[in-house]
């Protein structure tokens, strides 16, 4: 096997661009100026960027190194429009950023507040004809045109989130806390940048059935797994 890349798939995306699937606390959302020239991206667009306070990230693209939030702090951009104009129908921000948001029955500003959970999913954006080497449009043996999906899997939509009660979240408490007593249990809720997003654990851990929450057992005061 050749120890170089030969696909664009196997290509790097690099620090925030390698992030697929994220969660935290959506404090701001807000419209800023262009960030790029036109030189280098083409015309400037408007970008919508959202904070995440206590966030951690779930998931990476294949390939991309994990690394930690600084602070427990996410800043995204989601391209808008050219300063003056609307989004296009076919634009990431409305089939992605904001059609994800009217699924779960909210506009992405009703979120404001609350834990939500963002990944970036493949999302077609329109359909155009497929062209030949002459510049015309290819047809196929029925005689029409042969048309290619245009997608995106670089813009962030927003998906149900996870609670207390997913079974990632119960798995992941589990491994937390298995071998550790009580103490050592709590200051590891406190600091997970995963668990603390969920102070229901804190709740169960203080009046003692968080035990039997995460199917665990207790022996010598401390968390074990049962078989």
């Amino acid at each position: 096997m050749a120890d170089f890349i030969e696909s664009s798939v196997q290509a790097s995306r690099g620090g925030y661009q390698g992030i697929k699937k994220v969660r935290g606390l959506l404090t701001e959302l807000k419209k800023v100026p262009p960030r790029f020239t036109e030189s280098d991206y083409g015309e400037p667009k408007e970008q919508i960027e959202f904070v995440l306070e206590d966030a951690t990230i779930l998931e990476m693209f294949p390939g991309e190194e994990e690394f930690e939030l600084k602070e427990g702090r996410f800043v995204g951009w989601v391209t808008y429009a050219v300063p003056g104009k609307t989004p296009h129908a076919n634009s990431g921000y409305i089939k992605c950023w904001v059609a994800s948001a009217e699924k779960l029955g909210k506009k992405p500003s009703e979120f404001i507040g609350q834990y939500v959970t963002l990944e970036k999913i493949p999302t077609t954006l329109f359909k155009r004809p497929k062209l030949g080497e002459d510049k015309k449009p290819l047809l196929g043996q029925d005689g029409k045109k042969v048309y290619e999906e245009i997608s995106t899997d670089n813009v962030f939509s927003f998906v149900a989130d996870e609670t207390a009660d997913s079974d990632n979240i119960k798995k992941h408490v589990r491994g937390l806390v298995v071998g550790l007593n009580s103490k050592a249990a709590l200051r590891k809720l406190l600091i997970d940048p995963r668990a603390k997003q969920f102070p229901e654990f804190k709740q169960m851990l203080n009046d003692g059935s968080l035990a039997d929450y995460l199917e665990l057992g207790i022996e010598d005061d401390k968390f074990v797994e049962v078989d």
